[in-house]
């Protein structure tokens, strides 16, 4: 087989993978842009949370009014907040005995006891409040340090550390970020975690099986001369 040959069946090859490459991420851009039009409307109208139901990943609703949190809480520590250090706090939610999950109340500065009950208080007091859901850690994220559960020192919310601190079987597979703006003043709006980068991918993997095609004619038409 001579050079041309193999550049001929290389072109082929790269025209061929890139192609199926920009499809697959067309279909990667369809299925991100269902998820954010279907995050964007349980945000802007949440549903009552239904424990039977599987919920992707940020969807918005509202709080059960058989859950209630116990002041019982951790603090996720190395949290910044516009330049701040600080903390996630977390309450555990319960229906009756039962541990359903844990709730992040919001970033705060400082693990202040009359701050924490105040916060405590404010959820409690409602009831019912919007939240969304966030998967657990199936492992410990690249470059946290481990928590130290005997020691109450939390880096990230590892769903069997929070097993073995409280003593009990988690039932969700997520846990539940609190959406109210009046308690968790320093809210993020889960629309800004989506990130849709997939028209960029798409573009750049079809005008790579464009360029390859191009090339494939030019070196046959230089073979044939």
């Amino acid at each position: 087989m001579n050079k041309k040959n193999s550049l001929s069946i290389f072109f082929v090859f790269a025209c061929c993978l890139t192609f199926l490459l920009g499809t697959w991420q067309y279909q990667r851009l369809i299925w991100k842009n269902d998820l954010i039009n279907n995050v964007e409307q349980s945000i802007n109208n949440p549903s009552i949370f239904d424990e039977s139901i599987i919920y992707p990943e940020l969807t918005g609703v509202i709080s059960s009014n058989n859950f209630s949190i116990q002041n019982n809480p951790i603090f996720v520590g190395s949290k910044t907040y516009q330049g701040k250090n600080g903390f996630h706090l977390y309450f555990p939610v319960f229906k009756n005995t039962d541990l359903i999950t844990v709730l992040n109340a919001g970033w705060i500065s400082s693990t202040d006891k009359e701050n924490i009950n105040d916060i405590y208080n404010q959820i409690s007091n409602t009831k019912t409040y919007k939240i969304y859901l966030r998967n657990y850690f199936n492992k410990k994220p690249y470059f946290t340090p481990e928590n130290n559960v005997s020691k109450n020192e939390w880096f990230y919310p590892g769903r069997p550390d929070l097993e073995n601190f409280y003593q009990k079987k988690i039932q969700l597979d997520q846990y539940f970020v609190l959406a109210e703006v009046s308690i968790n003043k320093y809210f993020v709006n889960p629309m800004n975690l989506l990130r849709n980068s997939h028209l960029q991918y798409l573009l750049t993997w079809y005008l790579l099986s464009f360029t390859s095609l191009v090339m494939l004619v030019i070196n046959r038409r230089y073979k044939n001369e």
